[in-house]
């Protein structure tokens, strides 16, 4: 039989046993309604802001996936410009141009700088712009294929005096593609779209320096990649596009501070692809772009694709663009901007890497490019180890070739080192990078030394170059 003790009265035991179980139960309340708050504001978070804060490359998925992708090098080599018989040689960029149509089924979406497929788009009657011209109908012809019509999307920069963009104006008007135009000083102050970039039903794609220019295929030296079957590098390319199709879709677009989840990527210099190229060997890869301001979350920046191609060579950098400078050179107040010359002045004294720069030299080149250019080839003489060497590269012409406007030149933006290949869409300047869209692919051996490789492709394209009649030591 229970007693109370005798100090306590057991009315007051039970009823304080009575408020502390009520507290208790309070407490407990208290806790549920916290947590079903928390849960609701999280459910209600995912369905109206479906897009996840953005995560450092490091945190995303991997992926060890041995993707199959044929890759080739295609060239664009000027009428009269002839080479020693045993040297590279590649597929034309007309020949990929054209497999790309033959490939293309149900999509193509083209990023561009501008459209003169046509000779009388420059005012002239040339035979040599009969290839584009033939490419550019094929295209037009799409509007009356009502049965087997494919959609195309083209996504320009915005036209100028120069380049009045009137055969995408042909082909929007007959309903033979879908065009829209990007404004780039609105977002950015100053710049352009400067890709050149095909992506066809998802599994094709070019990449590479030529623009939608009859004279890209005939009269100007142009570099570039087709990708063919190989669906995985061409979907992840697919989402720049995806970017520009955006903004210049909507006239109120703006560039967004963190693009949504549909246009990250989880390829990048951090993680690449592994692709399983032409069935023969394993290559590193990934897609690079600029701006930064239009690279979604995963994405490297373009700039950060050369420095890390350049900072990572071993024995050797090999360098052929057009232009070459280390400055901002198309904003209102010119600026140095040294990045990319760091990183070579770096290579060559601190690690003894080789570097040879194949730099183009035409009638609009600016004569000012080549005090910066001698001023990295003079580091030669500081140590017995520097070794900078510099070409101008000049395409010859005769007096027919001369009255084409902007021709005749070496168009090419690519770098190769005993590691990697990078094969990019920008000249190497610093409003390339900071205020104009462009791409880049990069594409890394897997094994050293390998002696079947798109890079080691890319290496004999240069050393062909190099050692070329049209080569000229910089003096």
């Amino acid at each position: 039989m229970y007693k109370p003790h005798p100090l306590v009265n057991h009315e007051d035991e039970v009823e304080n046993a009575s408020d502390r179980n009520m507290q208790r139960g309070n407490v407990h309340a208290l806790q549920m309604f916290l947590l079903t708050t928390f849960l609701l504001l999280f459910l209600a978070g995912s369905v109206f802001h479906p897009k996840p804060f953005a995560l450092k490359s490091k945190e995303l998925p991997h992926d060890d996936t041995k993707y199959d992708c044929n890759i080739t090098l295609v060239e664009s080599i000027p009428i009269g410009l002839n080479y020693t018989p045993n040297s590279p040689k590649f597929m034309s960029t007309i020949e990929a141009w054209q497999q790309l149509l033959d490939l293309s089924k149900t999509s193509l979406d083209i990023g561009s700088f501008y459209w003169t497929m046509r000779g009388e788009d420059v005012g002239i009657n040339e035979s040599s712009a009969k290839p584009g011209e033939e490419i550019f109908q094929r295209m037009l012809d799409n509007g009356k294929d009502i049965g087997s019509k494919i959609k195309i999307r083209i996504a320009q920069s915005s036209p100028s005096s120069v380049s009045p963009n009137m055969d995408t104006k042909l082909l929007s008007s007959f309903g033979a593609a879908e065009v829209v135009t990007l404004d780039f000083p609105k977002y950015f102050g100053s710049g352009i779209l400067h890709t050149k970039l095909w992506i066809v039903d998802g599994k094709h794609f070019y990449l590479g320096s030529a623009n939608m220019d009859w004279r890209a295929l005939t009269q100007i030296k142009e570099m570039g990649v087709l990708g063919q079957n190989c669906p995985q590098l061409t979907t992840d390319l697919a989402k720049i596009f995806k970017a520009y199709w955006y903004l210049g879709s909507n006239p109120n677009a703006r560039v967004p501070n963190s693009w949504p989840y549909e246009y990250k990527t989880i390829y990048n210099s951090e993680q690449p692809m592994l692709l399983n190229v032409n069935g023969a060997f394993i290559m590193q890869a990934y897609a690079s772009s600029s701006p930064p301001p239009l690279s979604a979350d995963g994405r490297t920046h373009d700039l950060d694709a050369i420095l890390n191609t350049i900072n990572a060579a071993l024995k050797f950098v090999h360098i052929a663009v057009m232009d070459y400078y280390p400055l901002t050179m198309f904003e209102s107040r010119i600026k140095y901007w040294s990045a990319i010359d760091n990183a070579l002045r770096t290579a060559a004294v601190e690690r003894g890497v080789a570097v040879k720069m194949l730099i183009s030299w035409w009638k609009h080149s600016d004569k000012s490019m080549d005090n910066y250019l001698r001023s990295l080839q003079d580091l030669t003489m500081s140590h017995r180890h520097v070794d900078i060497q510099i070409r101008h590269f000049i395409v010859p012409a005769d007096q027919n070739q001369e009255r084409i406007p902007y021709a005749r030149v070496n168009h090419n933006k690519y770098m190769v080192t005993d590691r990697v290949a990078y094969i990019g869409t920008s000249n190497w300047s610093g409003d390339y990078f900071e205020t104009t869209a462009g791409v880049g692919l990069v594409l890394k051996d897997t094994l050293p030394a390998m002696s079947d490789s798109i890079r080691k492709d890319l290496e004999g394209v240069f050393d062909r170059d190099w050692n070329s009649t049209y080569a000229h030591i910089l003096i």
